[in-house]
């Protein structure tokens, strides 16, 4: 009989080491290719995690924005009126424009057209803030259907406040009016 060669004989010792540094590589690339999928997860879902605090961060701002540009804020302290006397009275412009000051509004120019008479106050609304001049409107006392808006952003201006005949009528000059009597 033959003896077998050593090299002929079934070494299990052998096999199983060496089947169990196959696995051990293809064990390692699965779990460095899972370890890879994590990581690439871990930064996705830290990134939309990231973008999705910055959007509940911003949303105030952002919502803001779009409300700026259809209702800007309303602070009479950054407002520029431009007051025109149409009433044909000689100081119907200086006493609103006193009254206007008063409440904060930022009166640059106040003019008087004695050429052009008008019956009823209007604001003309100069740089889209609608809302700015409703709010004057109701201030002043103007109906809201004499709120017209006239966007001309090379004067510089938010509002023109154009007085007509009907100044006496309006709450700005009866607030003047009262205390001149007090």
């Amino acid at each position: 009989m033959k003896q077998p060669k050593s090299s002929d004989a079934p070494v299990h010792s052998d096999v199983e080491s060496s089947a169990s540094r196959e696995r051990t590589p293809k064990n390692r690339r699965l779990s460095m290719t899972g370890g890879r999928i994590l990581k690439g997860m871990f930064i996705i879902l830290g990134a939309v995690a990231m973008v999705s605090i910055y959007i509940l961060a911003n949303k105030n701002s952002q919502t803001n924005a779009g409300i700026h540009e259809q209702i800007p804020v309303v602070d009479s302290r950054s407002l520029e009126v431009e007051v025109l006397d149409c009433a044909g009275s000689s100081n119907a412009g200086q006493r609103l424009t006193d009254a206007l000051r008063a409440q904060g509004y930022d009166v640059v120019e106040m003019k008087k057209n004695y050429s052009e008479i008008e019956e009823r106050t209007f604001i003309l609304d100069r740089s889209g803030n609608t809302e700015a001049a409703r709010k004057l409107a109701a201030l002043l006392g103007v109906p809201p259907d004499k709120v017209f808006q006239k966007i001309d952003r090379s004067r510089y201006l938010d509002l023109t406040v154009v007085i007509g005949k009907d100044y006496p009528h309006l709450k700005a000059s009866q607030s003047s009016t009262e205390r001149n009597n007090h």
